[in-house]
């Protein structure tokens, strides 16, 4: 079957789909994307996905010019023409072709791009939930101060970078500390902490990104099962304090996470806290 992606109103084959090569997302990173889960047909936490992306836009001044139900529609549109049920969505937004060249946008134009591409979902190897990831503590910084520690931007060569030291070290992958030397999050993940029946996780003014599927641990999970949530600034000295520790984000869910910098955490196995909120 030939692949679809919806780009600019249309869906498109992806060799008829071509982007300008002026266009800011690519020349300058200059956008937003939001990556999402799909199972038995439905997006899941889609409307918090459109609402995280809508407050970046405000955050980087970009004018979206699509309401939610086009996107909702333009969505399931492309789901649909590639018969996928069990997939993963990524929504690539950028500020588009500008009128004329330069850092500032052009703001009375606004003329944005949007792609919107699919694919099945395989998930991630069954080992890393049943043993749980490593990770080291990188020597990239997260900059808690900036407006885009906080949004989804086009720009990810820190996590990039930190991702490749991790991998060049053996390991999963790499936690972020932020300025001030706190744990902000991980390469592509927030990061919870277990002490007892309290989950401890980095607050977003320490960095962390406002994920999805951290706010659905925060504001639900946690509380289902009769568990405190606590967000406050995390240094790496605390994690020997810690009982056990996991990773999330909107594909991978809820992955253990048993080492830093080759050191287990407690026993270095996924702990019951992490098994139970994975079911």
């Amino acid at each position: 079957m030939d692949k679809k992606l919806w780009l600019n109103g249309k869906l498109l084959s992806y060799d008829d789909a071509h982007i300008d090569p002026r266009d800011r997302g690519f020349t300058l990173g200059d956008g937003l994307f939001e990556t999402m889960r799909v199972r038995a047909g439905k997006v899941m936490r889609l409307e918090k996905h459109l609402a995280r992306l809508r407050r970046g836009a405000d955050v980087i001044g970009l004018a979206l010019t699509w309401e939610n139900d086009e996107l909702h529609e333009a969505i399931y549109q492309t789901l649909r023409a590639n018969q996928l049920e069990n997939a993963f969505v990524r929504l690539t937004v950028s500020r588009g072709v500008p009128s004329v060249r330069g850092l500032l946008p052009d703001t009375e134009n606004a003329n944005p791009s949007l792609v919107i591409q699919v694919g099945q979902f395989g998930g991630y190897p069954a080992e890393l939930y049943q043993y749980g990831m490593s990770t080291i503590i990188s020597s990239i910084r997260r900059n808690e101060h900036s407006p885009l520690a906080n949004i989804k931007s086009l720009n990810y060569l820190d996590s990039i970078l930190a991702k490749q030291e991790a991998v060049d070290k053996g390991a999963d992958d790499a936690l972020l500390l932020n300025t001030a030397g706190n744990i902000a999050c991980a390469s592509m993940t927030n990061i919870f902490f277990v002490k007892d029946n309290t989950l401890f996780t980095p607050p977003l003014n320490d960095g962390a990104l406002p994920g999805t599927m951290r706010a659905h641990v925060i504001g639900e999970l946690a509380p289902m099962h009769g568990l405190s949530v606590v967000e406050q600034s995390i240094s790496p000295a605390e994690i020997s304090q810690m009982n056990e520790a996991f990773l999330t984000n909107a594909l991978m869910g809820i992955m253990p996470l048993t080492s830093v910098d080759e050191q287990d955490i407690s026993s270095g196995i996924p702990g019951r806290v992490t098994l139970l909120l994975n079911k």
